[in-house]
């Protein structure tokens, strides 16, 4: 699936007048899920990351456990494509996403009990 370009240019634009390491937050999400449709590999970790943030962090979201583990079971299809050379603290999305998913998974079932 290819990104319309206009959208990727303006979130390429809206990525270079920030000055932190990643732009966070719902413009953070909105600006690297449209920059992960036009270049998966690079910005694969970003997304994650946001991804994360937002289900540990949102008001809306870390009540409600499934819209948690929607953010999670996105942000862990992300990391499948951070590359196998990147930095180890990437890859390592993985593996934290995943402990994530568990323990809402975990927490679900004992709910449900």
């Amino acid at each position: 699936m290819n990104a319309h370009t206009d959208l990727v240019l303006k979130a390429r634009v809206r990525l270079m007048s920030h000055n932190e390491r990643i732009l966070e937050g719902e413009e953070g999400l909105q600006v690297y899920r449209t920059l992960f449709t036009a270049n998966p590999h690079t910005y694969a970790y970003k997304l994650a990351y946001v991804l994360r943030d937002l289900s540990e962090t949102h008001p809306r979201v870390t009540r409600l456990p499934e819209a948690r583990r929607a953010l999670l079971e996105e942000a862990k299809a992300a990391s499948t494509r951070i590359p196998a050379d990147a930095p180890a603290y990437q890859r390592r999305m993985w593996d934290h996403t995943m402990a994530q998913l568990r323990e809402i998974e975990r927490r679900l079932g004992q709910a449900g009990r």
